[in-house]
């Protein structure tokens, strides 16, 4: 039985300069060397790794939205909120979310 889909191993040798942009796209992106090179052979775009400030952004954006769900939730159970305007506050969170996402 196999147990990896990846079974080939690539070896290749860099100069320093070479080696040191690898490193630099590595710091850069937050990847690995494996999972970059993988990237860049797959024509993966390469985004940024998110800063702290952006990871931080996101997880108040999830914290709302979980937030809104819940809130959600009791006011159908009461009979406060109709389909239609918790599918409307679903669709602004998933916007904002997307637009707090590409600022990466």
């Amino acid at each position: 039985m196999e147990y990896r889909s990846r079974n080939i191993h690539v070896g290749t040798r860099l100069n320093e300069a070479e080696h040191k942009k690898l490193m630099e796209l590595c710091q850069r992106t937050g990847l690995g060397t494996t999972r970059l090179l993988r990237k860049l052979i797959t024509d993966t775009e390469l985004k940024a790794k998110p800063t702290p400030e952006l990871r931080e952004l996101l997880r108040a954006v999830d914290r709302i939205g979980n937030n809104l769900n819940q809130l959600a939730h009791r006011a159908n159970a009461i009979g406060l909120i109709d389909q239609a305007e918790w599918d409307r506050v679903k669709t602004l969170h998933r916007e904002l979310r997307e637009e707090v996402s590409r600022w990466r």
